[in-house]
């Protein structure tokens, strides 16, 4: 008699097989878009065949134990003790190969992401790439500039040396025509040197006549009259010690010789000056009163009296 239960131990191996397949398969579509390291290859290569003979075995396990149970049928207090243990083992067996599988979807999972981890760093290196390109493609262009106006400086530097032939053989033709010699030259330097020392002389001398004849001017303009009060009356002292008497009450200032700040006239050249003072006083025995005219510190006139003493000049 056929047994039914055949037919349903070998359909979960068939099963397997078709999902080993398509594992294996998603496996190599997954290697040909990433191009797995070396070590993922080779445990991938390692790992498939001995998946495939242990699905491989399974199958053939369990479809010797169909064909058993068929021969065995007949003997059915026999039969149920070992199809019990068929039973367990077919368990066993698929529980082994559900594990295989799930370690399989972990590292096919394990490979995903490094997939995509390696297509990230694929694309950072694109815009890294490109980005050199770009940097290349700029400095090439700069590059080609730089070599332009190397080629336009080489052609002005080129013009250049022409012009200078030029002028230099220009300078040269001058020369022959003018025929100056070293000696011409020398002389005509000397003789420049004197006449230059002749005409600073000159000058000099210009100048110390303007300033001759300039001074000359001013002390013939020289004239200063002042008093020593503002009113027509007043006392001024007496004093105890010699005092300079300063005449701030000036007139008459020709020149700006005459300073009423301090009571000095400052001559600005040489020459005779005439000088007259107006002063009233009155002296006793043990108070005389006297007036000095002083040039550069040394006496030149004094008027002394113990009496009474006015209008005197000098």
């Amino acid at each position: 008699m056929p047994n039914p239960r055949g037919p349903t131990l070998g359909t979960p191996a068939l099963t397997l097989t078709n999902q080993v397949r398509t594992v294996e398969a998603e496996s190599e579509h997954l290697q040909q878009q990433s191009g797995p390291p070396e070590t993922l290859r080779m445990e991938m290569k390692m790992f498939l065949p001995l998946l495939l003979l242990v699905c491989s075995v399974s199958t053939a396990e369990l479809q010797a134990q169909s064909d058993n149970d068929i021969l065995s049928h007949e003997r059915q207090s026999d039969g149920q003790v070992g199809e019990a243990e068929r039973l367990t083992e077919q368990q066993t067996c698929t529980q082994d190969i559900h594990a295989v599988l799930r370690k399989m979807s972990a590292w096919v999972a394990a490979l995903k992401v490094e997939v995509q981890q390696l297509q990230r760093d694929n694309e950072v290196k694109t815009t890294e790439l490109q980005s050199l390109n770009k940097r290349y493609q700029v400095q090439e262009t700069q590059f080609k500039e730089l070599q332009q106006q190397n080629q336009v400086q080489e052609t002005q530097v080129k013009e250049l040396q022409d012009q200078n032939q030029a002028q230099a053989a220009e300078l040269a033709a001058v020369k022959v025509k003018a025929n100056i010699t070293g000696n011409q030259v020398e002389a005509l330097m000397r003789e420049g040197e004197a006449q230059a020392a002749e005409l600073a002389a000159v000058k000099v001398k210009a100048e110390n006549q303007e300033e001759d004849l300039k001074r000359e001017g001013e002390a013939k303009q020289l004239a200063f009259s002042a008093s020593l009060l503002a009113s027509d009356y007043g006392n001024i002292g007496p004093f105890n010690t010699e005092i300079t008497l300063i005449f701030r009450n000036v007139f008459t200032n020709i020149g700006n010789a005459y300073n009423p700040d301090t009571g000095l006239f400052t001559a600005p050249v040489r020459g005779v000056y005439h000088f007259e003072v107006h002063i009233c006083g009155y002296g006793s025995s043990s108070h005389p009163i006297s007036a000095v005219l002083v040039k550069n510190r040394q006496q030149i006139f004094m008027s002394y009296t113990h009496t009474f003493w006015c209008s005197e000049s000098f």
